[in-house]
């Protein structure tokens, strides 16, 4: 892997790390995730897409975590992606049509925390809410996401 693949890859470590945190909400699961993907990712020499790589092996570890079972080992790992690129791009696609469609404050709070990086501590003084209130809602969002995002995969696997 090049070294601007790399340096790319770092650059982009905070939004693998809120993708992996709306999904599992657990940050000590959240860092061993993204550094896991990170470093399957950048042992791979023949990818031609770090981070879509990097994504696709992040989404399917969080998948794994939400579902019990155990991290893929990186012997098990496909040799190609391309034929999962597209499900992990409609996947994520799906996901940020759901949040749209959360009620205006889960919605709200979600936004400004993850699109634009405020602290939930910023984000109830922005919005003129205590830190428990912008916390309950940030956790009915991810809640309402998760249990969204669960059912359709289990209609999927149908």
């Amino acid at each position: 892997m090049k070294e601007s693949d790399k340096q790319m890859l770092a650059d982009h470590y905070l939004d693998l790390y809120r993708m992996a945190f709306v999904l599992l909400q657990n940050e000590a699961d959240v860092e061993d995730v993204v550094q896991e993907a990170l470093a399957v990712t950048m042992s791979k020499t023949w990818v031609k897409d770090p981070y879509k790589y990097c994504l696709q092996v992040l989404y399917n570890q969080c998948y794994k975590m939400v579902k019990g079972k155990e991290y893929v080992l990186v012997e098990n790992m496909p040799e190609t992606v391309e034929q999962d690129d597209d499900v992990d791009e409609r996947r994520l696609k799906m996901l940020w049509e759901m949040k749209n469609e959360l009620p205006k404050s889960e919605r709200e709070v979600l936004d400004l925390y993850y699109v634009r990086g405020l602290t939930k501590g910023e984000i109830a003084k922005k919005k003129g809410l205590t830190i428990a209130i912008v916390k309950r809602l940030f956790n009915r969002g991810h809640n309402l996401l998760r249990t969204r995002m669960l059912e359709i995969e289990k209609g999927e696997n149908r």
